[in-house]
């Protein structure tokens, strides 16, 4: 026995019509509808939306999702004791907000409505005993802010209008609160952000790496200015690069130092370093808030600045510094701005004496104490921001090297210098931020570097009387991950 498979043909007529019966049905039964921002969703039977601002809840104990622009929301499902139909179970979202609802008809009708992310139950009951009126009453008001769910029983509701308002069956009477509900998000994950957090802590050793750097160079070897003349008076004008690895970063500086010679053996001085670009790791942007700036005071046994040297200084500058996490996973982009301060003072012991008849040698011995902290801070923009403490950075360092000045042509000298520094404390805070369950807090100084070499090069040229043109190139290891800078700089002094 063979079966013989024919084609049937319609009219385009009759396959329109077909078209627009199936596309009716798909309409009826489609899974979601958005109401005034509000995403109502249900893949069961009889849910549909019978007017622009009303739709009709499952038949029988379906379940009616509610979902709010930032993703939370709530389900109810409802429990038709006396039978009925999803005509009589209907929510109104009216243009003013909120939503009114009848969910449940018959004596022992009851109604269960949970948070829609974690299922968990917000309240359960018989519907007519939540006020203890007519089975028809009482309507339920949803209305959400702030991620808080607010629910009300707003009296004895005859039925939902097409605009999503509601008619009573007498006087509307005063809602009673049924309560209040904080609704879960499910929110970045613990494991990504504390990936994120461990790149935070990466990025930022750069920032604080690149402040001591700044304040270091200006103290030890360079922000001098003791070329002077009948007034006594120094200026130099100059320019500053430094380059920081691992991750990379540039800065450049405009430096104005100032010299004043006190006395044949005492000269003070004060310096200005400003900032004119920061090319910082991705996710960190600095601005200027208080530029470098310091102090110092040389004390010379004699007069032509041979023999014992006591050297003072200081350094202070504040960056205010924009961060953005990166996105790991499941984390979010949080940012947030706080301030950055460096603080720093060296006291320097030095004696110069020649070596031969074109070359002077001064050793030195020095301490200089550091303080670099960035103030907490929390994000913006994002749904789950964090919190972060403040970070602090304290440390004293020995310093034990020796300069060079040697006496190439006429009006040509070269200078070097070469060292060591060692840390003799250095305490450093954690990266801590709260704000997700299961966060820990991120060492900032797992891999820290506490003896570490410095090195210098460089020229100067009389241009004329009084007036000079050098330039320097400094190299340093850093405290964190064993990384180097280097910095070169370039000056013109004058004296007066």
């Amino acid at each position: 026995m063979s079966v013989q498979l024919r084609k049937i043909h319609f009219p385009r007529a009759s396959a329109l019509a077909i078209g627009l019966l199936f596309g009716q049905i798909a309409q009826v039964h489609a899974a979601s509808y958005t109401i005034n921002g509000i995403t109502v969703s249900s893949n069961d039977s009889g849910f549909s939306q019978p007017s622009a601002n009303t739709i009709y809840f499952p038949t029988g104990a379906g379940v009616t999702t509610f979902t709010y622009a930032d993703g939370k929301g709530f389900t109810i499902s409802n429990s038709e004791a006396g039978g009925g139909s999803s005509s009589s179970n209907i929510a109104g979202l009216p243009n003013g907000g909120g939503i009114n609802a009848i969910a449940g008809v018959g004596f022992l009708s009851t109604i269960t409505v949970r948070d829609a992310i974690n299922s968990t139950q917000l309240f359960s009951g018989v519907y007519n005993a939540l006020t203890g009126n007519s089975w028809f009453a009482p309507g339920l008001n949803f209305s959400y802010a702030g991620g808080t769910l607010t629910v009300n029983a707003i009296g004895d509701v005859s039925q939902i209008n097409a605009d999503g308002t509601v008619t009573y069956i007498g006087a509307a009477g005063a809602p009673i609160l049924i309560g209040n509900y904080v609704l879960f998000s499910a929110g970045p994950s613990a494991a990504d952000t504390q990936v994120a957090l461990l790149q935070t802590a990466h990025k930022l050793r750069n920032v604080f790496n690149a402040s001591a750097v700044a304040s270091n160079f200006a103290n030890m070897n360079t922000y001098e200015c003791n070329l002077f003349d009948t007034n006594g008076v120094c200026v130099s004008v100059g320019g500053r690069y430094t380059s920081v690895n691992s991750p990379n970063s540039e800065t450049t500086n405009g430096v104005l130092v100032l010299g004043y010679k006190a006395t044949p053996n005492i000269r003070i001085g004060a310096f200005v370093d400003e900032s004119v670009s920061d090319n910082m790791p991705t996710g960190i942007q600095l601005n200027n808030r208080v530029p470098l700036m310091g102090m110092f005071g040389v004390w010379n046994q004699n007069k032509d600045g041979m023999g014992w040297q006591v050297k003072l200084a200081n350094a202070y500058q504040s960056k205010g510094v924009d961060i953005t996490r990166d996105v790991t996973g499941g984390s979010e982009a949080g940012r947030g701005s706080t301030t950055l301060t460096t603080e720093s003072y060296v006291g320097e012991l030095s004696y110069a004496f020649n070596y031969g008849a074109s070359t002077l040698l001064r050793p030195y011995l020095a301490v200089r104490y550091t303080n670099i902290q960035q103030d907490g801070y929390t994000e913006t923009g994002v749904s789950t921001p964090l919190t972060f403490t403040a970070l602090n950075d304290r440390s004293t360092s020995a310093l034990l090297g020796v300069k060079v000045n040697h006496h190439l042509a006429p009006k040509i000298n070269l200078t070097g210098s070469l060292g060591i520094e060692q840390d003799l404390e250095h305490k450093v805070d954690n990266l801590a931020a709260s704000g997700i369950a299961g966060l820990t807090s991120e060492s900032f100084d797992n891999s820290i570097n506490r003896t570490r070499p410095v090195a210098s090069v460089g020229a100067y040229y009389e241009v004329a009387k009084g007036q000079r043109l050098s330039a320097e190139i400094y190299y340093q290891e850093l405290a964190f991950q064993r990384t180097g800078s280097t910095t070169a700089y370039i000056n013109y002094m004058v004296g007066f």
